[in-house]
């Protein structure tokens, strides 16, 4: 189905679902209401600034019965926080991991996005991943949202599907306010890095949200909203292919890093200039009608519809070495050949969600309530390429010799005259490729609880069931052109200058790939071209059926609540694939299931007014990604070392047994919070990665081969801190001022075999240390923030075979700033300052990661902009 279509499907049933109640059509299930084990509901707090930001999400987690934090509405977009995902990293124990240096996916304790649950009031939402289980927080509009709740220590009620935890969008409702309210923002932005190669467009954000009771006795209520933000900025990165380095031998000859016939002397394989300039549009629409006629019953339904366009262009110089090393030390060396090669690619990612449910909260007795929802959730990619890529032939023109003395390698060519020379780059290949995922899902919940109203005693009881079916189908395509025989096409037909800037100070980017005269040479010779199209053996279809059911009771005595519970899980899976058998296509069918048992035990202790200690004991489970799942190869290009990712329908459900303890004081105008915490994950699955040599069609070259698998077992351990406080104690005008702070410190084992035999490491993608602070200042019309963001290193990538060659990031600091001056009318003007120490991205690699791997800069950006509320 096209984008366009599902547009115009997703909004007729959103029509649909909005206007139910009107035709008198029977409205199922939605409405996730505050169980009665989990909370007294917290009615939604009208916040007129940060002070009251804070408060509102410190009541939230002191009411809540499991362990959560939440981040209120005047946070969520609260400079410098301007989506979803960026609020969220200020939650104690969340941490997020950026892609081109925007916050993108929630880390939870450690546990990256795969391991967590994302809903939108508790409905499931498709993931717009080529294979993964993940839903990147920056396409959710944040002015849907009236708050972000992170559940860190889930109930049987919960999804099971949730090792990290649970983060539900709980949208905006017009009951939260007591007449119509419209809120309003719009900024201009400004990128440090920006317009030196392609698009120079501005960078400008707009939302709105308006709602309103209405009804003989305002029984009805509306809200919608809708967003549209445009960001274009340059990213100039330089990086090494994997393996990054390598060692050579007593006689030159290359060998693995780390190899026992090796010099011990480690040298880069390659050099890669990359600059990167992405344009991106984001644009949301949401809507929600409520009916409440009376206090025992409730129904609503919502919908939304959100997109996501990249439309990137990479370029890229890139030097390697052919043959042997001479005259090496320990920091230098000469190759007497090597290759240069030019490449453009063009990708442009297109995503979607789509959301619409309806359902119910029924008081049916004064002991009963019974409530639901019926969902429908789709999510969908499309990325389109064109690439080209001109090589020169490996030989003496383009020797060099490298200096590794400073972090940053140096090559510098034997021979500058020829080593630039583009009528010597010929074209190797023009690429058009389309890559699909689409994701539909249909959920239903019921449940029903009972409370006995007790006062020094209270007995509640809850149970439900779930329904889920979720068809995922993945497809791509690609078409090779090259020239026909007799027939040249070098870089000089179409070469134009780079960008001007030195990357890191030090590197000239030199010429670039024209596009438009590329695109133009290439129409003008079509049939000089000869096409090959691939085999589609990365295509697959992928159906997921949950049926899942739950009870549990807790049980009051005095300040002390106990609360057990099951839940049982059941899932189907079927997969079909095609796999390339010697050039011939051959059909690949799965079938499987597994069951789970999940039991669950939570303990409240109300020590006293201000003091609150939490317990919990916890088994969750951990599904493999789809594409993981099924048994399908795909190849795909970064512009440069391709990789070939095949599927592993073996996959087993990883298996996690957490402990949780965490004590929490709430001062007034504030908190401290302690928690420590556990998970002992079975069938932990990892991706392992290697190098083959094998012709992916463009003659035989290394290729980073990727293959999910089970690891033997993993452990988290960590400790999460937390404060925050008004500084209302302090005389005029320090009064005005308040600090909000929070630490997660983790330790992390990792046991997995590979072709080497057993290994042990840090958990996969998980940074051993994040912390988060703040310091602001609200008075009278004026308020300000200076924040800090740190989240430190992991391991990214494990290679199969070289353990030298495993790649990590590097720990990031952020410093943001923005302050604000709200006039009587409410208008309100802002500026702020997003990394403002100029903090890129750096990975490393090679014995003691001291080596690079890849480094990109982002420069700083800046906001002006004037916000309303009514």
């Amino acid at each position: 189905m096209s984008f366009a279509s599902r547009r115009t499907a997703a909004w007729l049933l959103a029509s649909t679902a909005l206007c139910a109640p009107i035709l008198g059509l029977p409205a199922v299930a939605a409405a996730q209401a505050a169980s009665p084990e989990t909370a007294t509901e917290v009615s939604e707090i009208v916040v007129t600034g940060q002070r009251e930001a804070q408060r509102a999400a410190i009541e939230v987690k002191r009411r809540q019965f499991e362990v959560m934090d939440a981040v209120s509405s005047d946070d969520i977009g609260k400079l410098p926080d301007h989506n979803t995902a960026a609020a969220l990293r200020r939650i104690p124990g969340v941490s997020i991991m950026e892609d081109q240096g925007e916050p993108r996916w929630p880390i939870l304790r450690g546990l990256a996005s795969t391991y967590n649950r994302t809903t939108i009031d508790g409905a499931f939402v498709g993931s717009v991943d080529e294979s993964a289980r993940t839903v990147p927080m920056d396409i959710v509009p944040s002015v849907m949202a009236g708050r972000l709740e992170v559940i860190k220590t889930v109930t049987p009620e919960n999804d099971g599907n949730a090792i990290g935890g649970v983060i539900n969008v709980r949208t905006r409702s017009a009951f939260d306010r007591k007449g119509p309210f419209f809120d309003g923002m719009g900024s201009y932005g400004v990128y440090e890095r920006s317009g030196d190669v392609r698009n120079d467009d501005p960078s400008y954000r707009l939302s709105f949200a308006t709602g309103r009771r209405f009804g003989a006795n305002d029984e009805w209520g509306v809200v919608i909203g809708a967003s549209h933000e445009q960001l274009d900025y340059d990213i100039p990165q330089v990086e090494v292919a994997a393996p990054s380095v390598r060692e050579y031998d007593a006689d030159g000859k290359p060998v693995n890093s780390g190899a026992a016939t090796g010099s011990g002397i480690q040298v880069p394989t390659q050099h890669r200039l990359f600059w990167y300039n992405n344009t991106k549009q984001r644009s949301g629409l949401n809507g929600k009608l409520e009916w409440r006629p009376n206090e025992d019953f409730r129904w609503e339904a919502s919908a939304l519809w959100a997109s996501m366009e990249d439309d990137e262009e990479r370029i890229e110089f890139r030097t390697e070495p052919n043959g042997n090393v001479a005259s090496q030390t320990a920091t230098s060396g000469v190759f007497a050949a090597g290759r240069n090669i030019v490449g453009l690619n063009q990708p442009i990612t297109q995503r979607e969600i789509g959301l619409v449910r309806s359902g119910f909260q029924w008081d049916a007795t004064p002991q009963w309530t019974l409530d639901g929802d019926l969902s429908w959730s789709t999510a969908a990619l499309e990325t389109p390429n064109t690439a080209y890529e001109f090589r020169t032939a490996a030989n003496s023109n383009f020797g060099f010799s490298y200096d590794t003395s400073d972090f940053f390698p140096v090559f510098t060519p034997t021979n500058p005259a020829t080593f630039r020379d583009a009528s010597l780059y010929n074209l190797q290949q023009r690429r058009v490729s389309l890559t699909t995922s689409d994701e539909d899902t249909v959920q239903a919940r019921f449940n029903a609880a009972f409370d006995d109203g007790g006062f020094d005693h209270n007995l509640k009881i809850k149970v439900g069931g779930l329904l889920r079916s979720s068809e995922r189908s993945f497809a791509n395509s690609r078409t090779d052109y090259k020239t026909a025989p007799g027939f040249a096409f070098t870089f000089d037909e179409v070469n134009v200058a780079g960008p001007t800037e030195l990357i890191q100070g030090r590197y000239p980017f030199g010429d670039r790939i024209d596009t438009a005269a590329a695109e133009s040479f290439f129409e003008a010779n079509r049939g000089r071209f000869t096409a090959t199209s691939s085999l589609p053996t990365g295509n697959y279809d992928v159906t997921e059926d949950v049926y899942a059911a739950y009870g549990q009771a807790s049980y009051r005595i005095g300040d002390v609540t106990l609360l057990g519970g099951l839940r049982y899980e059941k899932t189907e899976v079927e997969s079909q694939a095609v796999r390339n058998t010697g050039g011939v296509l051959t059909p690949a069918q799965n079938e499987g299931g597994y069951e789970n048992w999940l039991p669950s035990v939570h303990l409240r202790w109300d020590v006293r007014e201000d003091m609150v200690v939490r317990a919990a004991w916890t088994n969750t489970i951990g599904r493999g990604d789809f594409g993981s799942l099924a048994a399908s190869e795909n190849l795909s290009f970064d512009g440069s070392q391709p990789t070939l990712s095949r599927g592993n329908p073996n996959l087993k459900p990883r298996e996690s047994e957490g402990f949780d303890l965490s004590f929490e004081y709430y001062p007034t105008d504030g908190l401290v919070s302690v928690a420590v915490f556990s998970k002992s994950i079975d069938n932990e699955i990892f991706t392992l990665s290697g190098v083959e040599r094998m012709d992916v069609g463009r003659g035989v070259e290394d290729v980073l081969v990727s293959t999910p698998t089970n690891a033997q077992s993993a452990e988290i351990r960590g400790i999460e801190l937390g404060f925050q406080q008004a500084l209302t104690m302090l005389p005029a005008p320090f009064d005005g001022f308040g600090v909000s702070a929070n630490a997660t410190f983790l330790d992390t084992e990792f046991t997995f075999l590979t072709s080497a035999g057993e290994r042990h490491t840090g958990l996969f993608q998980q940074p051993d240390t994040t912390t988060n602070a703040s310091i602001y200042y609200q008075r009278g019309p004026l308020e300000a923030r200076i924040s800090h963001n740190y989240v430190g290193g992991f391991l990214e990538t494990i290679n199969d075979t070289i353990p030298n060659a495993d790649q990590y990031w590097k720990g990031r600091h952020l410093y943001d700033a923005s302050i604000s001056w709200r006039f009587d009318n409410g208008m309100t003007v802002f500026v702020e300052g997003q990394n403002l120490n100029d903090a890129g991205r750096r990975e490393v690699t090679g014995p003691g990661r001291t080596y690079l791997q890849e480094s990109a800069e982002y420069g700083r950006t800046f906001w002006l902009g004037l916000s309303a509320s009514f």
